[in-house]
């Protein structure tokens, strides 16, 4: 009959495993080396109780020296090789090496002396010299140096740390509850055949807990770097939104103000002129006064394009409107727009797409009034799901080639609109015939 005792024995081991396979996998996912490390642990730790409990594992007697002895070559390496592999992981969960030099220095010596340890009982091992008196004096006198090393951490105060002090306290403990357990074992049970196995149930159960914590620490560890990602993403926001601000308030400040006063002195000098009969003056007065009007309204659409609050399709359809509205307004052509109110109120666009899909329009619009001949004009622009349609059409005689009265004359303008829509990863379809029509698409996410 089995009893309880071997269950948990075969639990440990099963969940060794896969903790190992677990972690493992974190670090092939996301590449940090504590869970390498910690992986590596887990695999020396499933290994050593393989070769320190092989009669319940493997059926073979204790009391058959031949066949012990080959699983106790590897035995206390395995033991050793363990300690390497968690000093590790702590020196790298805990950051030690840019938070505290010491314990960095102090972690890497006991590294090395782990591995030399490991060494020295494998050869020991092999070439079958006894060495099991000097090897239970060293391990009393590595209970106060792991002790020390738990006082040290308390003391520095490492982030986290918390978690590997109360691991390493509950591996202690149960370690000296295996040692003395043991001992119990062999003078009151000598000829139990699972003294062996049975000795080592508390210290596996604090493994256990101590992989426990660990996982509640991981857990901790990964909470934080996301809630610390998240913060630094809001200020990096926040600070582009001040950025942009500030920005907005030096354009309308300095350069609005600037380009006011040359359009207003132009204006000035333009009359003045004209009084005088000079009309080379009223001339280029009126080019300086265009050229400011163009350079302010451009302005104001870099303004417009850069202040977040402008941010929805509503606004960027209103804006498109007074655009065309006004641009319209001293011309021969008939402008109109469909009805806004069913484009989603506050639904997002970014300014980069905002300001490139406005200055196809711009374009759109520049090219009705110079090259169209037409007489009517009409935006139409909605949104389907995620995804903005704007249509642009006049009555005018097209944009088709001269040598080629069916193919479309892509000339500069065209081209440029075409370049835009590639930046915001949108689609341009310009038909062309009784008029000139352009579709635009392109996704809002």
């Amino acid at each position: 009959m089995i009893r309880f005792d071997k269950y948990f024995i075969l639990f440990f081991e099963s969940v060794s495993v896969f903790m190992f396979l677990f972690f493992l996998l974190q670090y092939l996912i996301i590449k940090r080396k504590e869970y390498l490390f910690y992986a590596v642990y887990l695999l020396c730790l499933s290994t050593y109780y393989l070769v320190a409990i092989p009669d319940f594992f493997f059926g073979i007697s204790m009391k058959d020296v031949a066949e012990v002895t080959k699983y106790d070559l590897f035995k206390r390496p395995l033991q050793f090789m363990s300690g390497v592999f968690y000093t590790l992981f702590i020196v790298y969960y805990l950051g030690l090496e840019k938070l505290n030099g010491f314990l960095y220095r102090f972690f890497n010596s006991l590294v090395v002396m782990y591995i030399l340890l490991a060494i020295t009982c494998f050869f020991l091992n092999y070439f079958g010299i006894d060495y099991n008196n000097p090897y239970y004096i060293f391990s009393l006198l590595l209970f106060p140096l792991q002790l020390y090393v738990v006082i040290a951490l308390f003391r520095h105060k490492v982030p986290y740390s918390n978690y590997i002090i109360w691991g390493s306290i509950i591996t202690l403990v149960g370690s000296s509850l295996t040692l003395v357990y043991y001992i119990y074992l062999l003078k009151y049970d000598p000829d139990n055949p699972d003294a062996n196995a049975l000795s080592y149930w508390p210290v596996q159960v604090s493994i256990l807990m101590d992989m426990f914590l660990f996982t509640i620490a991981l857990q901790r560890k990964i909470a934080d770097n996301e809630k610390s990602l998240i913060n630094s993403a809001y200020l990096r926001q926040q600070a582009v939104l001040l950025e942009r601000e500030r920005i907005i308030a030096d354009l309308h400040d300095d350069v609005g103000g600037g380009l006011s006063s040359i359009r207003m002195m132009s204006d000035l000098m333009a009359q003045q002129s004209a009084k005088e009969n000079h009309p080379a003056y009223v001339s280029f007065g009126q080019k300086i006064s265009l050229t400011a009007k163009d350079i302010a309204q451009r302005m104001h659409t870099i303004i417009w394009s850069l202040n977040a609050e402008n941010d929805t399709v509503s606004n960027f359809a209103e804006y498109v409107r007074q655009y065309g509205v006004s641009f319209f307004e001293s011309s021969p052509v008939f402008f109109r727009s469909n009805n806004l109110a069913s484009l989603g109120g506050e639904t997002e666009i970014s300014g980069v797409k905002r300001k490139n899909l406005f200055l196809i329009v711009k374009e759109a619009f520049h090219n009705i009034i110079k090259h169209s001949g037409a007489t009517q004009a009409s935006v139409n622009i909605s949104l389907e799901k995620k995804e903005l349609h704007i249509s642009i059409s006049d009555n005018g005689k097209g944009i088709t080639d001269e040598e080629n009265p069916t193919a479309i004359r892509f000339g500069n303008g065209l081209k440029n609109m075409q370049k835009r829509m590639d930046e915001i990863g949108g689609k341009i379809h310009i038909d062309t015939g009784a008029g000139t029509s352009i579709k635009i698409a392109v996704s809002i996410n």
